[in-house]
């Protein structure tokens, strides 16, 4: 999984994507609106390669998407390459439910193992997704 945020203070969603290993079942979504008081990062590197359109979805319709595609996966487990990652994950799939539901997943940050180093070998083979790098789907991919 990955996610982009609009600025490290606020730490406002914009962006969430998990892909499978097989890539069989993809979740990608952009909050709809997005953050207004993003870093001028994330408005010149992450806002331009945004896909809008039915990416867009409002914070309660991306809730009940992610929970769509994690409730038949089970137990499953989840990779991300920041902690948080996580609690990005752990925000769209709460929601704003007052009983949330159980954690249908294990997280594990990829520098615990030998993921990283893969990472960017994937971009080095792939130079036409290294210049969408900090899109989430393709860093989600990358991972």
């Amino acid at each position: 999984m990955d996610s982009e945020w609009a600025n490290d203070a606020l730490r406002e969603l914009v962006s969430l994507a998990l892909i499978s290993e097989d890539s069989e079942h993809v979740f990608y979504a952009e909050r709809d609106p997005l953050p207004g008081m993003p870093s001028s990062f994330v408005r010149e590197r992450v806002y331009p390669l945004l896909n809008r359109g039915q990416a867009a979805m409002t914070d309660s319709v991306m809730t009940h998407s992610l929970r769509s595609l994690l409730e038949p996966l089970g137990n499953c487990e989840i990779f991300a390459d920041a902690p948080l990652e996580f609690s990005m994950l752990s925000r769209v799939r709460d929601g704003c439910d007052r009983t949330p539901p159980e954690p249908p997943f294990r997280t594990r940050l990829a520098r615990e193992g030998k993921l990283m180093p893969s990472v960017e070998r994937y971009f080095e083979l792939n130079p036409d997704q290294r210049t969408l790098r900090h899109h989430a789907l393709v860093d989600a991919m990358a991972l």
